[in-house]
Parts: C-alpha cells; sequence; structure tokens
C-alpha cells in the first residue's frame, strides 16, 4: 500500500473512532430523553388520577352535606303534626331558592309527595322511596322526572316523628353540573367530566364541550373500543377495575391525539367519577421540561457538532502538516524532491505560468572531497549553510529544494530575462566564494549552475528539470565555478 493509501487509512480509521463515540452519545442522549419523556407521562398522569381522587371526595363531601343538610331539614319538619302543614310547604318553598337544588318535596308513608314548585304526585313505585321508608338516606339513580322533565338524582332521607317513620324528605339535585363544577378550575376547565355505573352507562355527562364526542346515551366501555382508542385488552382491565370500585386510568389515542381517562369510585351506590383531558394540557404544568429537552438537545447536539468540526480540523491540521513534513528536507529545511516537483508542477499547471520562469539547478562543486577531507558532519553542515543562503537569496514565493545529496533547484516565478538570470546567478557565485564555514575556513566554496526557461525550454517539471540539470554538467564540464544557460543544439 502506498503512503496516500496508508494515510487515508489512518484518516478512515480515525473517523470510524469518532463516529462510534458520537453514536455512543446520541444513542445516550435518546435514551436520556426518552426516559425524561416516560417521567413526564408517568407524573402527569399520577396528577390527573390525584385530581380525579380529590374531585371524587369533594363530591362526595359536598353529597354528604347535602344529606346533612336535608336530616336537619327532615328533624324540623317531623315535629309538625301533620307532613303536608302550610309551614313545611312554605319551608321547603323557601329553602329551594337559597340552595343548589332544583325541587324539594315532602313525601308522606303512603308516597303521595308536594313538590316546591306546587306540583303533586305520587312516588310509592319508586326504588329511592321504598329504600327511604326502611330508614335508609338515598341517593337515587337518575330518573326523568314527570315535574319539569329533566333527568334529576334524588337525595331522600326519611321524616321521623316520635321515633317513627312518618315520611320522607327528597331533593332532585344536578350530580352532572356539579362535577362539572368542581372540575372547572383545574386545567383551566379543558376537560371534561363524567359519572358512570359498573356497566359503563353514562349517569351524568359534562356538557358544552366542542371537542367531546361521548354521549350520554353511549356506553363507555363500547364507545372508545369501537372508535379504536383503547384496545380491548386494556378496556378489559379498566372494566374489572371499576367492578372492583378500583381507581385507574386509560390512555386514549385517537390520531396523533391522546387523552387520559382518569377514574374513581365516588362512594355513592357503585358510581365512579371519570375525568378527560388532553395528555398535552395534562402535560402542560411540565413544558419547561420539554422547553429543556429542546436546549438540551440543540446544546448538545452543537457541542457534539462542534467537537467534530474541531476533531476534523484539527486532523485536517496534523495531515496538512505531516505531508508538509514529508516534503521538507530536514537537514537544510528546504523542500525535497518530491515537494519541490509538486510544488513546481501545481505552479505550472495554474493560470499563473503565462508569465514564465526559470529553474536554477544548482551543484555544490567537490562536495565529495568534503566529505572525505572533512567528515560527513562538517558535509551537512556545508549543505545547511548553503540552504540558508539560498532561503535569504531568493523571493519568498520563489521555489527552493534540495533534491539530491549536494544538488538544489531554485524555481523562480515569472523571471523570462537572460540578462536578470545572469545577473542573479553571478551574485549567487559571489555569495558561495564568501559563505563562511569554520570547519572549512581554508577551503573556498564554489557551484555549478545550470538554468532552462519555461515555456522556451519546457512547459513541464520533467522537460525543465532535464534541460536544467544538462546545462548545470555542462558548467561543470567547463571547469565548474560558474553557470550555463540551456540552449537547443
Amino acid at each position: 500500500m502506498g503512503k496516500k493509501g496508508m494515510e487515508q487509512n489512518e484518516v478512515r480509521k480515525y473517523l470510524l473512532i469518532i463516529g462510534t463515540f458520537l453514536i455512543f452519545m446520541i444513542g445516550c442522549l435518546l435514551f436520556f430523553l426518552s426516559w425524561l419523556q416516560k417521567d413526564v407521562e408517568i407524573n402527569s398522569q399520577k396528577n390527573v388520577a390525584t385530581n380525579v381522587e380529590r374531585q371524587s371526595y369533594h363530591l362526595n363531601s359536598i353529597i354528604d352535606i347535602q344529606f346533612s343538610y336535608l336530616s336537619g331539614m327532615a328533624t324540623y319538619v317531623g315535629e309538625r303534626e301533620n307532613i303536608f302543614s302550610g309551614e313545611n310547604k312554605r319551608l321547603i318553598q323557601s329553602i329551594v331558592k337559597e340552595q343548589d337544588l332544583d325541587l324539594l318535596a315532602l313525601i308522606d308513608a303512603d308516597g303521595n309527595a308536594y313538590y316546591s314548585n306546587g306540583a303533586r304526585k305520587s312516588v310509592k313505585t319508586r326504588n329511592y322511596f321504598n329504600d327511604v321508608m326502611e330508614g335508609k338516606r338515598v341517593m337515587s339513580r337518575p330518573v326523568e322526572s314527570m315535574v319539569d322533565g329533566k333527568t334529576k338524582v334524588i337525595l331522600a332521607v326519611p321524616i321521623y316523628k316520635d321515633g317513627e317513620i312518618m315520611g320522607a324528605l327528597g331533593a332532585s339535585y344536578n350530580v352532572g353540573a356539579l362535577n362539572q363544577m368542581l372540575f372547572n378550575d383545574i386545567y383551566d376547565g379543558v376537560g371534561f367530566s363524567m359519572i358512570i355505573d359498573y356497566s359503563g352507562r353514562i349517569i351524568s355527562c359534562d356538557s358544552g364541550k366542542a371537542y367531546r364526542n361521548i354521549n350520554i346515551s353511549d356506553n363507555v366501555y363500547d364507545f372508545y373500543v369501537t372508535n379504536k382508542e383503547v384496545s380491548k385488552k386494556d378496556m378489559a382491565e379498566t372494566k374489572r377495575n371499576i367492578k372492583n370500585q378500583k381507581a385507574g386510568i386509560l390512555v386514549l389515542k385517537e390520531g396523533k391525539k391522546v387523552r387520559y381517562l382518569a377514574y374513581d369510585t365516588l362512594g355513592i351506590n357503585d358510581w365512579m367519577l371519570c375525568y378527560v383531558i388532553p395528555q398535552s394540557k395534562a402535560q402542560e404544568s411540565y413544558q419547561f421540561v420539554q422547553d429543556r429537552q429542546v436546549i438540551l438537545v440543540f446544546v448538545i447536539g452543537g457541542g457534539m457538532i462542534a467537537f467534530l468540526l474541531i476533531i476534523l480540523y484539527r486532523e485536517s491540521q496534523k495531515q496538512k502538516y505531516m505531508k508538509e513534513l514529508a516534503s521538507i528536507d530536514g537537514l537544510t529545511q528546504l523542500h525535497n524532491k518530491i515537494g519541490t516537483e509538486n510544488l513546481v508542477t501545481e505552479w505550472l499547471d495554474s493560470k499563473e505560468s503565462k508569465s514564465g520562469g526559470v529553474l536554477l539547478m544548482l551543484d555544490v562543486d567537490h562536495f565529495k572531497q568534503i566529505n572525505d577531507n572533512f567528515g560527513h558532519a562538517v558535509g551537512d553542515r556545508v549543505l545547511y549553510k548553503v540552504g540558508h543562503l539560498l532561503k535569504s537569496s531568493f523571493r519568498e514565493d520563489d521555489i527552493i529544494g534540495r533534491v539530491g545529496g549536494d544538488e538544489f533547484l531554485i524555481f523562480m516565478k515569472g523571471v523570462t530575462s537572460e540578462e536578470f538570470v545572469i545577473r542573479r546567478m553571478e551574485s549567487l557565485i559571489q555569495y558561495f566564494h564568501e559563505l563562511p564555514v569554520e570547519e572549512i575556513k581554508d577551503h573556498r566554496l564554489t557551484c555549478s549552475i545550470g538554468a532552462a526557461f519555461m515555456p522556451k525550454d519546457g512547459i513541464t517539471f520533467n522537460s525543465l528539470y532535464r534541460n536544467a540539470d544538462e546545462a548545470m554538467y555542462r558548467t561543470k564540464r567547463n571547469g565548474r565555478d560558474g553557470f550555463s544557460i540551456y540552449h537547443k543544439v
């Protein structure tokens, strides 16, 4: 494998390591974000369930208060001689105006009822009447009132006189409106509530929400399964929970929309209080976490990109340095033969080459004798001095290289005048004569130079090199310590 191939292989290995590290970091980030999102979902569901539990308790407490209030009224009513006395009638008429009760009714032992709006009817066939006459405090299933045509829930307590039940005091109560009111102050009133029984039948349903697509005539279990918002398996688990009066939460999915249906026992009959809330609203209090997730992604992503760019930049700089190092002669710090050839060729292939140039080949005369007589260390010292002389004698953008043991090359860009080149070579020969080398101070250094012009003597590195080299050897044949310009024979 060539040097270039080895370098490319090293770069690939390096990039593979970086890529593996970045993939690992991205994987860790995605895992963390997924874990964080899951934690947000779990906590938001817990919060919804907790709110439903509190509201269920609150609703139950309000109903208990209503029962207590009715029991107090029943005690007062029982003190009258006749349950339908004028005083009792005036009492229920005044009370209904002050309380959140639709109707109040006085009911005698035969099931005859007198309502606060003046209506009369018989309720002896009602289940709640039979239960209350047995001394129970009763909350009925929803019934349709024959008085005002609305669906009501009846609260009823027995009326005692001398320890005996003489009748009942009943009140129609809109539990649905109550549970709607309870949920209005959480989640900005966005969700909607329902009261259902163990069979999934809706007893009351919060109305007026444009996004609510379930109606009081629907069965909760069937509706959400039919709409494919929840699987049969998950709904079956929910049915078991509700049958066992156990609280829980169900995740509803309709397309990209996700909602939570939380349910909790009311402690009244077998009813459950349900609350449906969009996931986005339930997680709104965690929005700062999601915002910080985005910031975290951008920060870590930006950091990774910056890290990768820095690594790639440093690697490119390293490769550039290694490439430059490979093209530099270690002794003279000039370009070596490969580096010199590449630079000259690059320039010859560029548009700048139209300005012409000249290639000088220079050889230190009798350099072998210097090595033999004074040693290789002194020879290296001479080459170092020559390299320093050449760098200081030519322009910064001229290309100067050591292309052999004691052989140097100078390419002067944009130079086409023979007179100018001759003066430069004469000056260079004189500089050689004056070049101080302490180890051989009694030995005068000389050099032989050959010159080939571009484009006259060639337009490629090889042709210029060959012709300049031929001119240099002509100088050597003519006694050295001089220069020659290539002329085609």
